[in-house]
């Protein structure tokens, strides 16, 4: 049992130059994969829960609000009501999504699947996205439809009324979620959690052929490649953080058709204040997506992280003691706050490959937060 909860990594092969001989070691570390262990699964299930609450708490506020503002609005015959109403239910929409996401990136790893399926968490929010455009491209087209052919009387005092109270709600909203956001914000900077002791660094040089080949369900099975990852990022979900850009829109909104329920309240005849407050928010609320877009797409492309300087790092790296060159160096996220790296890195004939990885792989998770460190040795 203890033989089993203890992670081998293992390196077999170690590549050299032309007319030299191979030279082979191995390492046991109990360094754990973030993306399949259960030092990593704990923490990061706590953050899925975290966030599975408060999208269910969302979905429900979000269900009685627009109920209420549909009826009004329907009353009040104003556009911007029913443009609060149609967006919430865009949300509403977007915040199931959300939640189905979130629940099936804790799905376990699969030998097809073997970064898990956090991804689905960065489609769930593009779709979310999405619908915000579809709605307000529909939405625009309505406000410009009763500009042109000029609507029926609105109600400004009901239309100012239920307004006051969709923003109330949504404050509520912003400060239920305010706590995390103010914690990590937008910039994507997270803090490190280290789930178990930092002993695996404790690593023990064995000799072994090359020609040995060790079944993955006996011994230690043998590669070129050494995955030593370990801790856990707490970033805010890429979820939380739609759905906390959905209410700062619904909030804004809610102002503008607060201001131009009071401008027709007062004089019954500026109903073109109902279409310009319409107008005005879905056009806001397509730009403030932009952001939001651009991180998605960056994910989706494999781009290195904002908040990491690859050159930066890479030059980090050749300053190790014993290392002589680093090459085909990737870094990306396999979603907000799980970043992955992989390189080949070139070391003296003299130097010990044992202490090289443990060094490379300290420098990147205390100076970068990566939290899964795949290293190929090339010994001169």
């Amino acid at each position: 049992m203890g033989q089993e909860n203890s992670d081998s990594v293992e390196l077999s092969q170690v590549k050299i130059d032309s007319g030299m001989a191979i030279r082979s070691h191995k390492f046991s570390c109990s360094s754990t994969c973030p993306f399949s262990e259960h030092g990593y699964s704990q923490s990061d299930s706590a953050q899925r829960k975290k966030a599975a609450t408060k999208l269910c708490g969302l979905i429900v506020c979000y269900l009685i609000v627009m109920v209420i503002e549909i009826v009004g609005g329907l009353k009040a015959n104003s556009l911007a009501i029913l443009t609060d109403a149609a967006h919430l239910l865009s949300d509403i929409a977007g915040f199931s999504i959300s939640l189905f996401t979130v629940w099936v990136s804790g799905w376990t790893a699969t030998p097809e699947h073997s970064f898990g399926y956090h991804r689905v968490e960065v489609i769930g929010a593009l779709l979310s996205v999405q619908l915000i455009w579809v709605m307000s491209v529909s939405l625009i087209y309505e406000a410009i439809k009763r500009l042109i052919t000029k609507q029926t009387e609105v109600n400004g005092r009901l239309m100012f009324v239920i307004a006051a109270f969709s923003l109330v709600i949504n404050v509520i909203l912003v400060l239920w979620l305010g706590h995390d956001h103010a914690h990590h914000g937008h910039s994507h900077h997270g803090h490190s959690h280290h789930d178990h002791d930092h002993s695996h660094h404790n690593c023990k040089d064995e000799g072994h052929n090359h020609e040995e080949e060790e079944s993955r369900t006996g011994d230690e099975e043998s590669t070129n490649l050494v995955s030593t990852p370990h801790g856990s990022s707490h970033m805010l979900n890429i979820n939380i953080r739609g759905a906390y850009l959905h209410i700062i829109c619904d909030c804004i909104q809610s102002v503008a058709a607060m201001v131009a329920g009071v401008f027709i309240w007062i004089k019954p005849k500026w109903l073109v204040a109902d279409l310009i407050c319409t107008l005005l928010f879905t056009t806001f609320a397509l730009t403030t997506t932009f952001t939001i877009i651009r991180d998605i797409i960056h994910l989706l492309m494999e781009r290195a992280p904002a908040d990491i300087d690859a050159a930066r790092l890479e030059n980090g790296l050749k300053l190790i003691t014993g290392v002589r060159h680093v090459h085909d160096l990737h870094i990306w996220a396999i979603t907000s706050g799980k970043h992955v790296l992989s390189c080949h890195v070139v070391i003296g004939a003299d130097v010990s490959p044992q202490g090289i990885l443990q060094e490379i792989r300290e420098y990147c998770e205390l100076t970068y937060k990566i939290s899964h460190v795949t290293i190929q040795i090339e010994q001169e």
